[in-house]
């Protein structure tokens, strides 16, 4: 998806109102019962970044870091940012040789690795001895993606649903009812074909793919990528075969969806959206500054449609942990519980509109944060009711995703027959799956 990182999207000298009064407030996070009062302490935490948003996101966290010291007295972080590129592998590297850093971030797709690992501590005591930490305010649709055997090894700090962004400029202009968050699938192809009845115009943009495939495009329809314990390939099912059949007609049969060929063309004026020729495509949270910069539209977003069977969508973010190497766990713990807490997201994500919170309570901020979306309520109902981890997350995903992705873009080029294709996924695919077996016991 050639979009910015989202913490490209931090704008934090406009927070305004909200991110100065958090930024003034000091959280309390208190000692674990029956803790002695700490020696000195200094921590390392290594975060991800990207060369484009080093600086923005540097600024913003050493501002929290800075708060944090002031506010816990012998405790003190030291912060390394490695290359968002580097730093999966990077940590790998170091846990294998014992050197991890007291505290570092994960990609929620990558965690259940790290966790089997041992990468991570288990912190549910931890936050059960914290009176002032509320693991119950985060969504339980992302906690899923850091807890294992029925424990907590990391903690999410932004987490984002992907639903319906569409050109509300380009509805109006057509005379064309823009989406509701009550339409369905049906409502797409429909409003999505009758704008393809233009020349160079477009319904939607976008196919099945990637993290977004089994919650954004299979569960819809009642199918999945997977058995529950990602120890066998699902996609060969009827639904499935319907499901990606319905998206492959979409874009040959309907014309709706742009090409291969006609995305390079529009890639010259931004990309498919933000070229004004496409009505409809994915959106994520952190979209918005994106969009708000090279669009020269108005833009909103809706629920993503409801299925056949069900609505779901996919949602994905990153976290913090603990590592395995800190020889001051407590000391750790403060300083997760304070990237973590309420105040702590709202400061460094939600009051700049960066992306959408994983607590719930943290919400008024983000919607009163510039440039989101008008019905951005939408993140909020998808989070709440109808968003789904999109997998893989077990251990030898990703060289299932290898698969995944080859036989995907043969469908979406029109190369290859959806049953055929989704066979050879299975076919291929279950002897990696079943190496899961030994981790689940099955």
């Amino acid at each position: 998806m050639k979009t910015l990182s989202r913490r490209h999207f931090l704008q934090l000298s406009g927070m305004g109102a909200a991110g100065v009064a958090l930024a003034a407030c000091a959280v309390p996070v208190p000692a674990t019962d029956g803790m002695a009062a700490m020696e000195p302490v200094h921590l390392q935490a290594n975060i991800a970044f990207t060369q484009a948003d080093y600086g923005l996101q540097y600024q913003t966290i050493e501002k929290w870091r800075d708060l944090f010291e002031d506010t816990h007295e012998g405790i003190t972080v030291e912060l390394a940012f490695v290359d968002w590129s580097e730093h999966h592998n990077k940590m790998l590297v170091l846990a294998a040789a014992n050197e991890l850093p007291d505290f570092i971030e994960v990609q929620a797709s990558r965690s259940l690795l790290w966790i089997i690992e041992g990468v991570f501590l288990d912190i549910d005591g931890y936050a059960a001895a914290d009176p002032g930490f509320d693991m119950d305010d985060f969504f339980e649709g992302v906690m899923g993606y850091y807890r294992w055997d029925g424990k907590t090894f990391a903690l999410p700090y932004d987490h984002g649903p992907i639903n319906l962004g569409f050109n509300k400029t380009l509805f109006e202009e057509r005379g064309i009812a823009t989406p509701t968050d009550d339409w369905t699938f049906d409502d797409l192809r429909a409003a999505a074909v009758a704008f393809a009845q233009e020349e160079d115009t477009w319904g939607f943009s976008g196919m099945p793919r990637s993290w977004l495939l089994e919650p954004s495009y299979l569960t819809p329809w009642g199918a999945s990528l997977f058995n529950e314990d990602e120890t066998e390939c699902t996609i060969d099912s009827e639904e499935a075969i319907a499901a990606l059949q319905w998206w492959v007609d979409l874009r040959f049969v309907d014309e709706a969806i742009p090409n291969s060929a006609q995305s390079e063309v529009l890639a010259t004026a931004g990309g498919d959206f933000v070229s004004g020729k496409v009505a409809m495509t994915t959106v994520a949270p952190w979209t918005a500054p994106t969009w708000n910069a090279l669009a020269g539209f108005e833009w909103d977003v809706a629920a993503w449609p409801a299925g056949p069977v069900t609505r779901s969508t996919a949602g994905l973010g990153s976290g913090y942990g603990i590592t395995k190497d800190t020889e001051h766990p407590e000391a750790a713990w403060e300083w997760l519980a304070w990237m973590t807490s309420a105040e702590g997201l709202a400061f460094v994500w939600a009051a700049s509109g960066a992306s959408t919170p994983p607590r719930k309570s943290v919400f008024d901020v983000y919607f009163s944060a510039p440039g989101i979306a008008p019905n951005s309520q939408a993140f909020l109902d998808a989070m709440d009711n109808y968003m789904q981890i999109g997998r893989p997350v077990s251990p030898y995903g990703a060289e299932f995703t290898a698969i995944r992705n080859r036989e995907m873009d043969l469908i979406n080029n029109g190369l290859k027959p959806v049953a055929e294709a989704v066979a050879d996924m299975k076919k291929d695919g279950d002897p990696i799956l079943a190496k899961n077996r030994e981790l689940y016991g099955s």
